[in-house]
């Protein structure tokens, strides 16, 4: 008698549940979807063919025919559709029906969910909907409906009751039922997933056994809960419930660990458990009888009720808001754990409902990020009270380290001038210093002996004085790391003598990247090198052509500079015998880690290449 009332009950409470949240019709809209709770049946099993008339719904195969497997044959009467009745189409909205169905409807398939009697399908593990024209049924006669179904044993199939009606009348239903057995599963798979990876990186991190029995937990329910939810398993049944069941053993097994480690209380059967529910699983399994696979469903139940009864203690003695928010779930999970135990393992009825034990177990989550949340807390509560200790040591030591900051500031501060007056000098000396040099040797020269007086050698000298004191002043002005800037300015201090030689400059640099490390030594060595190139041209190609490309190579990570004439050229043999000119760009790449190259072109000029890296 308890046991009715207790199934009575939670039928009711469910049934109202539904009710309120998916319904939103009016009476005749109501009256319009049929309930059916009687069925023809025919089991056929290896050893006997039963027939049972009338028999109520829900049927659960397990109850009636325990460890065996077989086939079911259920035929219902639906009432004739009235004529003239609308076109919309009607649907059938079965919560379970398993473990593989053909459905006909006066003679015509409608549906062929799996193979009859291959066990690679479950169909229980969602909610049936099957949608038909509604000129499929019959308006002078009832319509023949009938389920050919397989069934494995221990695999709770069977039938639930039926529910058809108009498509639009049942659609909510069937959606609401699907949230709870599909899309709701998947949500508690994600949780389970996400707060399992964070507890093992907490546990890796900080190796607190809290953190680690959860992370257990958790990847144990997440198996577990997928094994609910496919349709197609990955395992041929019975591996398919032995896994299943394993995996929701060991999550409630080390889920109570875990609660027990919270609280403080340190029990060591967690091991002999674990072993005790696995073997009891296989053995169920091998003997395929439903009797033993609802005693190993009860003894899942003790770990759940030990954690509350040790909780229930914990609370009556500390009265701490953890051991209240554990109480609760633990209380929430023990009455959902034993409903499920009743509603589903004992009664018929179970083939109507599903298993609420995820979701409550899913209350585990919050209590994780409870813990995560409040030790992140306190955590941050002690660095802020050693922030505090720590300022008045460090405030203390500000004002030195502030004092000598100042004298060493002024100190780098001197010897960066004294390095940039220093470069200023070294490169006046080397560039409008040599020109100079030589422009007095050639009038000394001359001033001695007339004939060697070369006024146009001069104007040139002179000419590269001025240009070598105008990129010395160029190098010191900010460019930002911008090279096709220092490429432009370049251009427009040798334009005048280019024009003047009657040589035509093409411009081809693209766009380039910001170069952090073009420091004003870089600036200079890059134009040096160009100029003396550029020298080169006017001196000695006798081009009327100059290019000068510019191009950024990222999968290298390299820039590319070129300049080329169409003047006469070099021979092979002459950069063997190379002047001070090569030998100084040689020299100058060097010392900013570039490459430099030079070619003979075809048919006639010459190419330099200068290759300069870019770093990240």
């Amino acid at each position: 008698m308890k046991l009715s009332n207790w199934d009575y009950w939670t039928h009711k409470l469910f049934a109202v549940l539904v009710c309120l949240l998916i319904t939103g019709h009016g009476d005749g809209a109501a009256a319009r979807v049929i309930t059916i709770e009687q069925a023809n049946i025919v089991a056929e099993t290896s050893s006997k063919i039963v027939k049972l008339d009338a028999q109520s719904l829900p049927f659960r195969w397990d109850l009636h025919f325990p460890s065996e497997s077989g086939r079911v044959r259920y035929t219902i009467y639906l009432p004739p559709r009235p004529s003239g009745s609308s076109t919309e189409p009607y649907a059938l909205y079965i919560p379970k029906i398993g473990n593989q169905v053909q459905v006909f409807l006066n003679g015509v398939m409608l549906d062929g969910s799996g193979v009859i009697g291959n066990p690679r399908k479950d169909t229980t593990k969602a909610p049936y909907w099957r949608t038909f024209p509604v000129a499929l049924l019959s308006t002078d006669q009832p319509s023949i409906l009938v389920f050919e179904t397989s069934v494995q044993a221990l695999r709770w199939g069977g039938l639930s009751e039926i529910f058809y009606g108009p498509e639009s009348e049942l659609h909510d239903r069937y959606k609401w039922a699907m949230w709870w057995q599909n899309d709701s599963y998947l949500m508690i798979i994600s949780a389970f997933s996400v707060m399992g990876v964070i507890a093992w990186v907490l546990w890796l991190r900080q190796g607190d056994g809290i953190y680690g029995l959860f992370a257990l937990s958790a990847g144990w329910g997440a198996v577990s809960t997928l094994c609910q939810l496919l349709e197609m398993p990955w395992l041929i049944w019975p591996m398919q419930g032995i896994a299943w069941s394993v995996a929701l053993a060991w999550h409630v097994v080390f889920m109570a660990r875990f609660t027990l480690e919270v609280i403080g209380r340190r029990e060591h059967w967690v091991k002999l458990t674990l072993l005790a529910l696995t073997l009891s699983i296989g053995i169920a399994y091998i003997l395929a009888e439903p009797v033993y696979w609802t005693i190993v469903f009860g003894f899942l139940c003790l770990p759940i009720v030990v954690v509350l009864i040790c909780t229930g203690l914990v609370v009556d003695q500390h009265r701490s808001r953890g051991a209240r928010l554990l109480f609760v779930v633990s209380l929430i999970v023990a009455i959902v754990a034993l409903r499920d135990f009743f509603v589903l393992q004992l009664t018929d009825s179970g083939m109507s409902e599903f298993s609420f034990l995820p979701h409550a177990l899913l209350l585990y989550v919050l209590v994780m990020g409870w813990i995560v949340v409040t030790r992140y807390m306190r955590q941050h509560r002690q660095y802020h009270e050693l922030n505090l200790t720590l300022e008045k040591r460090i405030t203390a030591r500000e004002d030195a380290v502030i004092s000598s900051f100042e004298i060493i500031s002024r100190q780098e501060a001197e010897k960066a001038k004294l390095l940039e007056r220093q470069r200023i000098m070294s490169d006046i000396h080397d560039g409008v210093g040599g020109q100079l040099v030589g422009l007095v040797n050639m009038i000394k020269r001359g001033g001695s002996d007339p004939s060697l007086f070369d006024q146009k050698q001069i104007a040139e000298h002179a000419q590269m004085a001025i240009d070598e004191l105008r990129v010395a002043i160029d190098s010191m002005q900010s460019v930002d790391g911008d090279l096709a800037t220092v490429l432009a300015t370049l251009r427009y201090r040798l334009a005048p003598r280019l024009e003047a030689s009657d040589i035509d400059l093409i411009w081809r640099v693209e766009a380039l990247p910001v170069l952090q490390d073009l420091t004003p030594q870089k600036v200079l060595q890059i134009q040096r090198i160009l100029l003396e190139a550029f020298a080169n041209i006017l001196k000695h190609s006798k081009a009327h052509n100059a290019t000068l490309s510019a191009r950024y190579y990222p999968d290298g990570r390299f820039i590319r500079i070129t300049l080329v004439d169409d003047g006469i050229g070099f021979e092979p043999e002459e950069l063997e015998t190379q002047g001070h000119g090569l030998r100084n760009m040689r020299f100058r790449a060097n010392a900013i880690e570039a490459e430099i190259a030079f070619e003979r072109e075809s048919p006639r000029g010459c190419k330099l290449t200068l290759t300069l890296p870019v770093t990240a």
